[in-house]
C-alpha cells in the first residue's frame, strides 16, 4: 500500500471545510485563543481549543503547554481524527478506492500540509514558512481520546444518504500527488457529512460523557457551529478561570 502512510497521517479533517477559509485562518496569533463553557447543573467544564492546522511553531508550543496544564488539573483531552481505526482490514484495491473517494469529497489528496510533492495542495501552503499540526507538536498522550468518525465510515454515511460516489476516468487516472482537476461532489453534501455529521457525534459524546473536565481540540470551523449547541444544552461561556496561570 504505497500511499497508506499518508492516510494514517490524518488525525483531523484539516482542510475539508474550505481552502479559502484556511488562508484567512493563517493570519492568526502565535497563541491559541481558548474558550471556556460551564454547565452549572452538571458541574461540567469544557475548554475549547480552536485549531488552525498550519501555523507558526509558537502556536503549537502554546497549545501543547496549555493542554499539559489542563491534564495536571484533571482534564481529559478529546481530539479529532478521521484516520482509519484499522487499515489492515482493507486490501490494496479497497484502500485505493477509499483514498480516491476521499479526494472526490475534499478536492485534495490528504497528506501532510508541507508535502512539497503533493501538487493537489495550494502552492502557497506548500511553500509557506508555517509548519503543519501533528500529534507530536501538540503533545498528544496515550490517555487522550479520539472523538470523531473515521473516514471510511463517513463515506458510508455519505453514500447511504446521497448514493454511491461515482469515480470517473479522471479520478482513476489522476495520481494522488498530481494537481486534482476532476469534478468533486457538491460542496453542500460534503459539508453535511464531513462537518455537521461529525459535529453531531462530537456533541453527543460530550453530553453523554460522565467526565466533568474536558479539553476539546478541534478545527476552528467545527466550533463555529458547536458553540450554539453548547448554549442550547445549558452551557454558558465563562472566563478562563485562571486555568493557565503559573
Amino acid at each position: 500500500m504505497k500511499y497508506l502512510k499518508y492516510i494514517i497521517l490524518i488525525f483531523s479533517i484539516f482542510f475539508i471545510c474550505s481552502c479559502n477559509s484556511l488562508f484567512i485562518d493563517l493570519l492568526t496569533s502565535k497563541e491559541v485563543k481558548t474558550e471556556v463553557f460551564y454547565n452549572q447543573e452538571k458541574n461540567k467544564t469544557l475548554v475549547l481549543f480552536p485549531m488552525v492546522h498550519i501555523n507558526h511553531p509558537e502556536f503549537y508550543d502554546d497549545t501543547k503547554s496549555k493542554l499539559e496544564k489542563l491534564r495536571q488539573q484533571g482534564y481529559t483531552v478529546f481530539f479529532e481524527s478521521i484516520a482509519l481505526k484499522d487499515s489492515t482490514v482493507f486490501n490494496t484495491q479497497e484502500m485505493d478506492t477509499l483514498t480516491r473517494k476521499t479526494r472526490k469529497i475534499s478536492g485534495i489528496y490528504m497528506s501532510d500540509y508541507k508535502d512539497q510533492k503533493n501538487k493537489s495542495l495550494p502552492k502557497a501552503i506548500r511553500n509557506s514558512n508555517y509548519i503543519s499540526q501533528n500529534r507530536e507538536n501538540l503533545g498528544f498522550q496515550e490517555q487522550d481520546m479520539i472523538v470523531d468518525i473515521p473516514m471510511n465510515e463517513l463515506i458510508e454515511i455519505y453514500e447511504a444518504k446521497y448514493g454511491v460516489i461515482q469515480l470517473t476516468q479522471c479520478d482513476w487516472e489522476t495520481d494522488y500527488l498530481e494537481k486534482y482537476e476532476c469534478e468533486t461532489v457538491p460542496q453542500v453534501r460534503a459539508n453535511d457529512v464531513l462537518i455537521y455529521t461529525r459535529n453531531d457525534t462530537i456533541e453527543k459524546r460530550i453530553y453523554e460523557s460522565k467526565l466533568k473536565k474536558i479539553a476539546l481540540v478541534y478545527g476552528k470551523k467545527h466550533f463555529q457551529f458547536i458553540r450554539g449547541g453548547f448554549m442550547q444544552n445549558g452551557y454558558k461561556e465563562v472566563d478562563t478561570l485562571n486555568l493557565f496561570n503559573e
